[in-house]
């Protein structure tokens, strides 16, 4: 099953006129050895089964975002949700970069290590009391509140890349 904020962030994309091209993991999928090679490999297939077009934008979640390396060598911005930010070629590729991101993430994921809560409000955006899934646990209406909010964010971002 799909995540509510990533199938809500692929429905707003599409009704802002984006091809939106998932990519699912299965099973039988293993990134081995080369973790971050095995993301970038399905972000570049999922952009090669895509219709040409003049902006690119690449949306991931949790693992996926271990393609951030290869987005930013593509010069692609991204919208990564709840990235893993304790991975030292993640963070370190980060720091580095001059193009527009949008991390989100919640307080509560260690996989968010603080949200580089030195870094600009617009860049990081932390949902309080989030969990890895950005759900409020325990609490289905806050949850559904921080998510709106989560969307909203990501709406201004995309807006902002035309």
């Amino acid at each position: 099953m799909e995540g509510p904020v990533l199938f809500w962030a692929g429905e707003m994309l599409g009704s802002l006129g984006w091809h939106v091209q998932a990519v699912r993991w299965t099973a039988d999928d293993s990134p081995s050895a080369a973790p971050h090679e095995f993301a970038a490999e399905a972000a570049e297939q999922a952009f090669a089964a895509s219709p040409a077009a003049d902006q690119r934008l690449i949306v991931a979640k949790s693992f996926s975002t271990l393609s951030i390396p290869w987005a930013e060598e593509a010069r692609i911005p991204g919208i990564w949700l709840t990235p893993l930010l304790t991975d030292e070629r993640v963070r370190s590729t980060i720091g580095a970069s001059s193009k527009d991101d949008l991390f989100i993430g919640g307080s509560q994921d260690k996989l968010w290590d603080g949200g580089r809560k030195s870094e600009s409000e617009k860049t990081f955006f932390e949902v309080p009391g989030a969990d890895h899934s950005l759900q409020i646990p325990g609490d289905w209406r806050a949850s559904q509140q921080a998510q709106a909010e989560v969307f909203t964010r990501i709406e201004e971002f995309v807006v902002g890349l035309a």
